[in-house]
């Protein structure tokens, strides 16, 4: 069986072109989000993402749902982040990932796969250049934010309050 030549061309890329994976980042204490795309410039679903070197590594779910922490990593060009990081601006920021598939972000569907962390250390400065930071998920950490529920009375009928 013939298989297409762009389908053999796209199996050997080192990166594979299928998704699209877009990053929110939002400051825990100031009204700034920062949308980044770890390839291009894109606009997707009215936003704007702009290029930027910032990469996501060590993602791992266990069969028991366990996570690892994974990195972000960012660039520093001319230690824009610096401040950031000096007023510790970016810790507990959160941090959010849009993996689109390439088919629904060319025709703007908002469909989407979303992972959400917290950055809970900066774990590395390299002299203004890039800084690696570790995630970890919202539920985990002493300020962990889950949202509360209630256990009472009509839908939980067993529950009597005194």
């Amino acid at each position: 069986m013939n298989k297409p030549q762009e389908h053999m061309t796209e199996s050997q890329k080192l990166t594979a072109d299928a998704f699209v994976n877009l990053y929110h980042i939002q400051l825990r204490t100031e009204p700034v989000i920062l949308r980044l795309s770890d390839s291009v410039t894109r606009t997707w679903q009215g936003q704007v993402w702009e290029m930027f070197g910032v990469q996501l590594s060590g993602e791992k779910r266990s069969a028991d749902d366990e996570e690892s922490r994974p990195t972000l990593q960012l660039i520093n060009p001319e230690g824009v982040f610096s401040t950031l990081i000096r007023r510790r601006l970016l810790d507990r920021a959160t941090v959010i990932r849009y993996r689109v598939l390439r088919a629904h972000y060319e025709g703007d569907v908002n469909i989407f796969q979303r992972r959400m962390w917290y950055i809970s250390r900066i774990a590395n400065v390299t002299a203004g250049q890039s800084i690696q930071t570790e995630l970890r998920v919202m539920t985990e950490g002493p300020n962990s934010r889950i949202p509360a529920r209630q256990f009472m009375p009509p839908e939980f009928p067993t529950v009597r309050l005194s």
